[in-house]
This record gives C-alpha cells, sequence and structure tokens, in this order.
C-alpha cells in the first residue's frame, strides 16, 4: 500500500489535501472544556470553528466525555456562521451511563452522534493503560469513590437490555452510534445486534486505540457487519507504524467502511482542520486514492449524519 518515492514525488506536484479537506466533516472534535479547564485544547472552539470555516470544512461534530455537548454546540453555531456544528453525548455514568432515557433526552436537545460508555467502560477501567488511568489523576475522588463500570454484557457475555434498547433507540432516532471504548467482543455483540435491527448509522470507534486493542480480523468483522471503521489523527501520530495500517486496513476493507477523523483532544495537536489536512495527506502519500478519500472524508460523515452529498471541486 506505501507508494514510491516516485509516486509520492508526483503527488507533491499534482495533489494538495486541501481540495480534499474542503466539504470535510470531522465526526470526533473535543471542545473546551472537556476535562475541566485544567485540560486545556490549542486553540477555543470559536477559534476551531473559525479555522475549519476558513479551510472550507463542512462541520464538526463536537465531543465531550463527561456531558452532553449539545448547549456547546447551540451556541457555537450562532456565534460562528458559515460552518455547521452538531453535539454528542457519550454514555459515561456522568451523563446517565449506558441508559435508554438519558439517550433519548440528549437527542431531544440534538445530540447526532452517541458514544457507548468510553472512560467508565468496564473495558477501559480494567485497563492500565486506558483513558480512565489520566481521570484518576485529574479526578482524585475516583480513588476513593470507584466508579461502577458500565458494561454492555452481563456476566454470561450476552448483551445487557439496556444496551439493546440503546441499539434500537439510535436505529429509531437517526442518530450514530459509536462503541466508544467498549472491549473488542462487546463491539462485536453491538455490531451484531445493529445488523439485526437495520442500524446501519455504527461506527467502530478508533479501533486502532491501544485500549481497544483490535487485530485485523476484528476490524474486518465488524465492517463486515456494516460498521464504519474509524481512522483518527490522534492515533495515526501517535508511535509505531499505526498510520500505514490503517492504509492498509481501509484499501482491504473499503473507502465505503470507512470514515477519517481527528480526535483532536489535548494541548499538543495543532487546530482539528489542520490535523485533519495533515492526516489526509499522509494517508495519500501512502496511497489512499484521491476518490476514496473524498468518500471517507466527505461523503460518508454526511451519510452518517443524514445530510445531502455536495461536490466537491476536484
Amino acid at each position: 500500500m506505501v507508494t514510491s518515492r516516485e509516486s509520492q514525488a508526483r503527488l507533491m506536484l499534482e495533489v494538495s489535501p486541501d481540495q480534499y479537506l474542503r466539504g470535510a466533516i470531522d465526526l470526533h472534535y473535543h471542545s473546551y472544556p472537556d476535562m475541566g479547564l485544567g485540560v486545556r485544547m490549542r486553540v477555543e472552539d470559536v477559534q476551531a470553528l473559525e479555522g475549519a470555516r476558513d479551510m472550507g470544512m463542512r462541520g464538526l461534530v463536537i465531543k465531550s466525555h463527561l456531558w452532553p455537548t449539545t448547549g456547546q454546540a447551540y451556541q457555537l453555531r450562532q456565534r460562528v456562521p458559515g460552518i455547521e456544528v452538531w453535539g454528542s453525548m457519550t454514555l459515561d455514568v456522568t451523563a446517565g451511563g449506558l441508559n435508554p432515557w438519558a439517550l433519548e433526552m440528549g437527542v431531544a436537545q440534538g445530540a447526532k452522534v452517541v458514544w457507548m460508555p468510553t472512560w467508565s467502560s468496564a473495558n477501559d477501567l480494567s485497563k492500565a493503560n486506558s483513558f480512565s488511568a489520566y481521570m484518576k489523576v485529574w479526578f482524585p475522588t475516583m480513588k476513593e469513590y470507584p466508579v461502577t463500570p458500565a458494561a454492555a454484557v452481563d456476566s454470561g457475555g450476552q448483551l445487557l437490555p439496556q444496551a439493546k434498547a440503546v441499539i434500537r433507540l439510535c436505529k429509531e432516532l437517526g442518530v450514530v452510534l459509536s462503541t466508544g471504548h467498549l472491549s473488542v467482543t462487546e463491539c462485536l455483540l453491538v455490531a451484531a445486534e445493529a445488523e439485526k435491527v437495520g442500524l446501519d448509522r455504527l461506527i467502530f470507534g478508533h479501533p486502532f486505540s491501544a485500549g481497544i486493542g483490535a487485530t485485523r480480523e476484528h476490524m474486518v468483522e465488524m465492517a463486515r457487519r456494516g460498521a464504519y471503521l474509524e481512522l483518527t489523527a490522534l492515533n495515526a501520530f501517535g508511535e509505531g507504524d499505526t498510520m500505514k495500517l490503517m492504509a492498509e486496513i481501509a484499501a482491504e476493507v473499503g473507502a465505503d467502511r470507512c470514515v477519517v477523523s481527528t480526535d483532536c483532544f489535548r494541548n499538543w495537536p495543532p487546530p482539528p482542520a489542520e490535523f485533519l489536512r495533515m492526516f489526509i495527506a499522509r494517508l495519500l502519500y501512502l496511497g489512499i486514492s484521491g476518490d476514496d478519500m473524498r468518500i471517507m472524508v466527505q461523503d460518508n460523515p454526511a451519510k452518517l449524519l443524514g445530510l445531502p452529498p455536495i461536490v466537491s471541486p476536484s
């Protein structure tokens, strides 16, 4: 999948990542504040949106691990014209947990993307290198008053009724469901249930992250069951050959089963539009075609959000 130096040289002359950024939608941008005022982002949300608008992006979905972002999205739409911004919610214990009525309330306020539990998932809490390890530093009371893990399965390994209800509600309400930080086993069960009830807006959340630990076989199976694999810039610019692996798996499962997002978080990445532009460029140099890139960064996110496709300039 990795292209030759000659091919990359021609790409530098012929292709600009900016053309794929125009009309792009980032389905996974962490707003500020997310994990408290002390955990800063590179820029404030207004600056992030203005930059994305000025670089031609269609919109951003803002995420928080703690609370629904629907109120933030509503206010930001008034402050930054010329770009779409959508709210979301994560079914962590702070927002009601794996709870159908919490989901219904969030969607009533405008949530377009719903994440299964992240830091409070049983999978995340069971791992030393997980996101919840950060949480225990930021919020020391978690050590004194342990979080009750939010599992999607029962002791027999079957999906819990509330997990099934969440999947069914996402189908009925027309919103996107991401698997969050669930274990691979839980994700496969969620995908099977989504396939059963006809939910075609399922994202396998950042499967390349160490906290999920999905294998190539797991990702292929999730895509086969109708899930979209999420390729995130945050994982891609980490250690090892993750970006190369992303390009290879995207080629294997097909662009129509992938979405490209940033998972823009913390203060080291550039603002989301620039982070996404860098990611697009690297994937192009690794052999992803322009047509496939447009599908993953423009068409698929729009389809998931129920938006009409746009004709992007070539």
